[in-house]
């Protein structure tokens, strides 16, 4: 489902912003301190493949259904289909929690 991601502990929401700027790996929650990692490839690559499928098969049948078609206008078409999913990527990226030590548990809680 295509929607921003949330702390996995306590559910704080993140900015559109603040997701297209993380980068994969751990972090810790601003709100609860608790950490989680970032997974944007998954996502990203299913949705990538998706978005390739849709094209190829908009441009076959394009090219199938009207052979007078102008280039330009298939250009644009593609390249509004690319622009609109770079800018939904960022809703792709999931947040998972991560498993804290007893260590940084004690130390949290100080």
């Amino acid at each position: 489902m295509l929607k921003l991601p949330v702390c996995p502990h306590c559910h704080a929401v993140y900015s559109y912003k603040e997701v297209s700027e993380m980068k994969q790996g751990e972090r810790f929650c601003y709100h609860c301190k608790k950490k989680y990692r970032v997974d944007k490839i998954t996502g990203s690559l299913i949705f990538i493949s998706a978005v390739c499928i849709v094209l190829v098969c908009l441009n076959l049948f394009l090219f199938c259904t009207n052979e007078n078609i102008n280039m330009i206008l298939l250009i644009l078409l593609n390249l509004s289909v690319v622009t609109s999913a770079v800018l939904i990527l960022p809703l792709t990226v999931r947040f998972k929690a991560e498993k804290i030590k007893k260590a940084e548990k004690r130390r949290l809680k100080k």
